[in-house]
């Protein structure tokens, strides 16, 4: 599920994620939502917004949903900026919807 890193190295990782992917659009910070958790394997709301400055990641990962991407939540307890500890969502990143069926549809029709 998750990447297994200190605390430390998580939080640069996202800084980093968060400086190459710059911007406040809706777009912006859902592709920054998405490749934390193609890094880390996994993002609490908590981290979303403390270290990706994504203010709604709920409204964010569902932007990434409607594209087709598959993420389920889990509920975890995580320590707020003031200490107290709190049941929050983490967004884990399972790849992209497939639909075999369809998937050729565009291809070049046989005559």
């Amino acid at each position: 599920m998750d990447k297994k890193m200190t605390p430390c190295l998580r939080k640069e990782a996202l800084e980093k994620i968060r400086d190459q992917l710059s911007g406040n659009d809706a777009t912006t910070q859902s592709f920054r939502l998405l490749k934390a958790m193609q890094v880390l394997g996994g993002i609490s709301t908590i981290e979303a917004n403390r270290y990706l400055d994504i203010l709604n990641p709920p409204a964010r990962k569902l932007n990434l949903i409607q594209r087709g991407y598959i993420i389920p939540l889990v509920w975890v307890y995580e320590d707020s900026s003031c200490g107290k500890l709190h049941r929050v969502g983490k967004y884990i990143y399972m790849g992209e919807t497939s639909y075999p069926l369809f998937d050729h549809l565009d291809d070049e029709v046989p005559e």
